[in-house]
């Protein structure tokens, strides 16, 4: 089996309702309270935040500004109060974000967009965790020095995480003291070595320890990931002496994960995770990790990812888990937030045992980004078996592995960098890293493995420390891209010192399809040049990727700028579709359309499955196609296969409208996707999480080698409502059955959720044309208690939320009566 940190992180998930709590208010007929269900988002105003004006954010010169947006927010919060009367403020935001978070009733969040001063609402989505000797394996030792005078003085590393355990003997404070202005937060949880302490509770969190820095019952992640990043030098375990990789570093515990789940231990939610993004800026952090994740969303929702990108305009490294997908998902399962543009995104990769130094972790998450198409990750780093501290004085064994094991290699480093170059900026930090790695090798062999697992290899801080030269960007993606096409990107050269003199460049393929050609505006460059890496895509180009690196030589001394781009020709714009105006439930047929598509992406592959057979991924037979447009900004859209012919099998995707190359990320495949009900089970149901308006097929394609044939489905949008349930038949004689009515008029009732308690036992039952039978034969006379769990379909979409955990989930209890 795999181990406990990659199976906590297989799947980390979301949804626009991820905070949504219950306030309670009075009913209009006295029978007790009603419960108003909440939901938290992000709006924010029309201005950019402190952080777009760069690294000198207390300046006397933006004090102006910074009251403009304190009355600018003030103004808007006034008129959301007033508009929505219940609505409660939770977190205020200026510098890597202009706004606030909100807490409103899940049917008022289509107004927020239309109150003055609010210029865009953004979603609340949920994170959750994505889970020594590395220091040495990338060179962190020889920066130290045999006085350990470079190991990270004065830089302070922020994780944001599930919380550190502060007493741990891996963080003694002996030998450090608080710098100016700390402790902050909680300070009862503080120490000279961990100088912050703050929790980010989602709101109407009733968990004990939600609101505390560490939670004695579930916070274990941090602990480690803070070890692997800062832990104290040459500290023993048993006869093993460790060390973290800049263990002269300050460590600052930013508690996001804070609402238990019942098999990922602690989520947190996208509100939460960018207060804290918020204030490790403001605290002075220089680097910030994150060990966790969930699938990328329509990109220009993702409030984490824009605080991310705005933090490093403020002179932050953000350091983040690439993910552990890639065994379920194959190229394409990089999540967010290492989807952020800006930050420094890390692969995972172990040291072989009879073979080359680095072999990349076979979960490790493989780029592009699926929905914006970046060449991602940028670095790798150690992340399999990792010894490193967790609460109560333990040590972890050698079963801890994951990107999040990888991240904290990457975000010592970065602070080790940081001491020792204070000027260079965030982007230059990158550069170092990803232009100075080391190949990385697939299991058993000396190749190199592709740029989309390694990024620009394993980090090599010693290498980094002088890179001699910086590029911009350092990596380079064009994309998906069209047969007969040109295009051309920049890449600038500047000095890092050493690096004035001339370099040859080349291109450096690794995969090349027939057709494709990628050349350079000069074959050789000097810092302070710019050169022009231009693409040419033949008209009878094969398909498929390439990837390679534009490297710059001189000497011994190689840098390396990974690239990719995927030469497609997409056949699905050329298939007739049928067009559908508005929800409901349709007919279709395969037989005797066209077979033009067989395979979909991104993701590649399809997700982990704990059935017999898994999702359907050669899809050569005929499929059928419908188109939908969305005008406007809904929750979700999705589609379900209800019926089909006997023998007939189609298997549904939901793509851009036109590009089978264009998949709405994970939940555009046939899976449940929900680790609360039925995770990984094969269902046929797709969709898509807020997605940005314009216009998708949901495709209802043939498996090799089976029938085609009729089939019916149902296509949703914006269902955020759980099914309505009323007990029919609240008393009945023994042997009658007990009759419950089961309706959705959203994505409709799932009967694989049905979940039935009578008493302590689950009778059997029957659910047939929206009615549920349960047989009362065995039940004695008298009072029974009945619960009912049922979901729609669009549950299955929804990969993990809080508060409620389930939103388009009923619960249903009541008594019956037997004679």
């Amino acid at each position: 089996g795999s181990s406990p940190l990659i199976r906590i992180l297989r799947r980390v998930a979301f949804l626009i309702l991820a905070a949504a709590a219950l306030i309670v208010g009075s009913s209009a007929d006295g029978r007790g309270a009603v419960p108003l269900a909440m939901t938290e988002v992000v709006v924010t105003m029309k201005a950019p935040p402190l952080a777009a004006f760069g690294r000198e954010l207390a300046s006397a010169r933006h004090e102006n500004y910074g009251r403009e947006l304190a009355a600018a927010q003030a103004r808007a919060s006034r008129n959301v109060l007033a508009a929505i009367p219940s609505a409660r403020i939770t977190w205020r935001y200026r510098i890597v974000v202009n706004g606030f978070a909100v807490l409103v009733p899940k049917g008022d969040v289509g107004l927020l967009a239309h109150i003055a001063g609010v210029a865009e609402v953004w979603p609340n989505v949920t994170y959750h965790s994505l889970a020594h000797r590395g220091t040495r394996s990338i060179g962190a030792d020889v920066l130290w020095g045999p006085t350990l005078a470079n190991s990270g003085q004065g830089m302070k590393i922020a994780v944001l995480d599930d919380g550190i355990d502060q007493a741990h003997t891996y963080f003694n404070p002996a030998g450090f003291s608080y710098p100016p202005g700390f402790p902050k937060g909680q300070t009862a949880y503080t120490t000279p070595k961990v100088i912050v302490a703050r929790a980010f509770p989602a709101p109407g969190a009733v968990w004990k320890y939600a609101g505390t820095p560490y939670d004695p019952q579930y916070s274990f992640h941090g602990t480690h990931v803070a070890g692997i990043a800062a832990g104290d030098h040459a500290v023993p375990d048993g006869s093993l002496s460790l060390s973290g990789v800049a263990p002269g570093a300050y460590l600052g515990n930013y508690k996001v994960l804070t609402t238990p789940t019942p098999e990922f231990g602690l989520d947190g939610n996208a509100a939460e995770i960018a207060a804290a993004i918020e204030a490790a800026v403001a605290d002075g952090m220089n680097v910030i990790n994150l060990s966790l994740g969930e699938p990328e969303i329509e990109p220009s929702r993702d409030i984490v990812v824009a605080a991310i990108d705005n933090a490093a305009n403020a002179g932050v490294v953000s350091v983040i888990a690439a993910g552990n997908e890639f065994g379920d998902a194959g190229k394409g399962s990089v999540g967010s937030p290492g989807t952020a543009p800006d930050a420094i995104t890390v692969a995972a990769s172990t040291e072989g045992d009879n073979g080359p130094a680095d072999v990349i972790a076979g979960f490790s998450s493989s780029g592009p980004t699926p929905t914006s198409l970046q060449m991602k990750p940028d670095v790798t780093a150690p992340g399999v078996d990792i010894l490193s501290s967790l609460p109560r004085n333990q040590w972890s064994d050698h079963d801890w592995s994951g990107t999040s094991m990888a991240a904290p290699h990457v975000a010592g480093a970065a602070a080790l960098l940081k001491e020792r170059h204070p000027a260079w900026t965030v982007e230059q930090i990158k550069s170092a890293l990803e232009s100075t790695g080391d190949p990385v090798h697939p299991a058993g062999s000396t190749a190199e493995v592709s740029a989309l697992r390694e990024g620009g290899g394993r980090i090599n801080v010693a290498r980094a420390d002088n890179p001699l030269i910086f590029t911009d960007p350092t990596g380079i993606s064009f994309g998906l891209v069209k047969r007969g096409t040109t295009s051309a990107q920049p890449l600038a050269l500047t000095d890092a010192g050493g690096g004035s003199t001339p370099w040859t460049a080349t291109i450096v393929p690794q995969t090349a399809p027939s057709g494709v050609n990628l050349s350079l505006s000069a074959p050789v460059a000097t810092a302070g040049s710019t050169l022009s890496v231009t693409l040419n895509v033949a008209a009878d180009a094969a398909e498929g990727d390439t990837v390679g690196f534009v490297q710059l030589s001189r000497g011994t001394d190689v840098r390396r700028v990974p690239y990719w781009l995927h030469v497609e020709v997409p056949k699905l714009g050329t298939e007739p579709h049928v067009t559908i105006t508005h929800p409901g439930v349709y007919s279709g047929s395969t037989a005797g359309k066209k077979s033009l598509v067989s395979s979909y992406r991104y993701p590649e592959g399809g997700l982990a499955c704990n059935c017999k057979t898994g999702v359907l991924l050669n899809l050569s037979g005929p499929e059928q196609v419908f188109q939908v447009t969305l005008k406007k900004q809904v929750a979700n859209l999705g589609a379900v296969v209800l019926t089909h012919a006997k023998r007939v099998s189609v298997s549904p995707r939901l793509v851009v409208a036109g590009d089978e190359n264009r998949l709405t990320g994970f939940t555009a495949l046939p899976v449940n996707d929900n680790p609360y009900q039925q995770f990984g089970e094969v269902e046929p149901v797709v969709g898509a999480i807020m997605p940005a308006p314009g216009a998708y097929d949901v495709v209802f394609d043939t498996p090799a080698g089976a029938k085609p044939g009729k089939f019916t489905f149902r296509v949703w949008m914006n269902d955020v409502t759980p099914p309505a349930v009323h007990l029919l038949t609240r008393a009945v004689r023994r042997g009658n059955p007990i009759r419950v009515a089961i309706s959705d008029l959203g994505s409709g009732v799932d009967p694989t959720s049905i979940v039935l308690n009578v008493d302590a036992s689950r009778p059997q039952f029957a659910f047939k044309r929206g009615i549920l039978s349960v047989r009362s034969t065995a039940l004695s006379p008298g009072t029974h208690r009945l619960k009912l769990v049922v979901s729609d379909y669009q549950e299955a979409k929804n990969m993990e939320n809080v508060g409620p955990i389930l939103p388009n989930t009923r619960t249903f209890s009541t008594t019956v009566v037997i004679r």
